[in-house]
């Protein structure tokens, strides 16, 4: 386990993301008569497990820390027991979920078993060893890391591996699905830097295509998705699929650039982007718990009806968030964004078509951010 200056940035956007949620979810749990007590112990299980991942310098240490943060994960999911969305949700995370720890796990094995060692220090000098020849990638190798980027792709719920997202967290109790959207993906993000950036870096030019190709199709999907929902949660699960998409351009970037300025700088835009996101997406979950203060109104955004009319503060909190999901600038979702494409664009060459893809992606997700906000402004209040 190490200090370094990345497990300090982690650890205090694991630790704000707790005690934000933990400051928006009496409001909702306690007129549910859902017990807060055990909602704050599961939850900090859960963020001590991503804490572990953000300085891990073993594969077991990593492993045991994903575990950590994924089984109060399930249960938090399926916290709101009575309700069958809830319970429906949780399963499918549950099941999904395990498949991808097991298919992590083998690709651990395949990667322990041919380097002889767990310590990503020592995978990395193993396989710079191995690599340095013109021989083509052993197929034990090969195994490794494919399960690794299935398993990992789960995790972050990157296309073809994001069915599970949308029901999760429709079901989940709004506090924790504002939590789920930000906590595991931040976790989720730090796991790859630790496994793909400092212990699989050498193989880079293996896996570059690959997370190039799904980073377009995780982006695109997840905005075409989001484009017809008419509830906010789910709308919010399709949109976090979009910006997993666009985050995973800055792994891109890092293992295409021949410079190491501009592949430092693809992390440091995968950073900054999961930060920024991490209080939008969670600020605009706050919102949607404020309003179902009252058990009953529903997450539809029909709900949103007339907002900046019955509670003017709400809405434009509400409005401020969705403009950084977006990225209009001034806001932080806008710097996030711009870093990416900036680092992408100093790559070049199919770099660049990833690039413009992504400002594509923006431009049609304000489409759907910006349709909340015609709701609250534009519309009648109901009555």
């Amino acid at each position: 386990y190490t200090r370094d200056l990345l497990t300090a940035l982690l650890d205090l956007a694991l630790i704000s993301i707790a005690i934000l949620t933990l400051l928006f979810a009496p409001d909702y749990l306690a007129p549910r008569k859902l017990p807060l007590a055990e909602f704050t112990a599961t939850l900090i299980f859960a963020v001590s497990g991503g804490m572990l991942i953000a300085g891990g310098q073993d594969l077991l240490i990593l492993f045991i820390g994903l575990e950590l943060l994924v089984l109060p994960g399930y249960l938090l999911a399926g916290f709101a027991k009575r309700d069958g969305l809830s319970t429906e949700g949780a399963i499918k995370y549950f099941l999904l979920g395990s498949f991808s720890s097991a298919i992590l796990l083998f690709g651990l094995a395949f990667v322990l078993g041919f380097t002889g060692n767990t310590q990503l220090a020592g995978i990395s000098a193993e396989l710079e060893g191995v690599l340095s020849g013109d021989e083509a990638l052993p197929l034990a190798l090969a195994m490794g890391l494919a399960l690794l980027a299935v398993g990992v792709l789960f995790k972050i719920a990157a296309v073809p591996f994001h069915y599970r997202t949308p029901d999760a967290y429709q079901g989940s109790p709004t506090p924790v699905t504002g939590y789920l959207s930000v906590g595991p993906k931040i976790a989720a993000f730090a796991l790859i830097l630790r496994i793909f950036i400092e212990a699989l870096g050498p193989m880079r030019g293996e896996w570059a295509l690959i997370v190039g190709v799904l980073a377009a199709l995780t982006m695109t999907v997840g905005n075409l998705a989001a484009l017809g929902q008419d509830n906010i949660k789910r709308m919010l699960a399709y949109s976090s699929i979009a910006h997993t998409g666009y985050m995973m351009v800055g792994l891109v970037v890092f293992a295409t650039a021949d410079d190491a300025e501009v592949a430092a700088s693809g992390v440091q835009g995968v950073l900054f982007y999961a930060v920024a996101y991490a209080f939008m997406n969670l600020g605009a979950f706050a919102v949607v718990a404020a309003l179902q203060r009252r058990p009953g109104i529903t997450s539809q955004i029909a709900s949103f009806t007339g907002l900046g009319y019955r509670a003017p503060v709400l809405a434009l909190m509400m409005t401020v968030f969705l403009l950084s999901l977006v990225g209009i600038p001034p806001l932080a979702g806008f710097f996030a964004k711009m870093t990416i494409v900036l680092a992408a664009l100093e790559v070049g060459g199919p770099m660049t078509l990833l690039a413009v893809l992504m400002m594509l992606n923006a431009a049609m997700a304000a489409f759907y951010y910006l349709r909340v906000v015609v709701y609250m402004y534009m519309r009648k209040p109901a009555e």
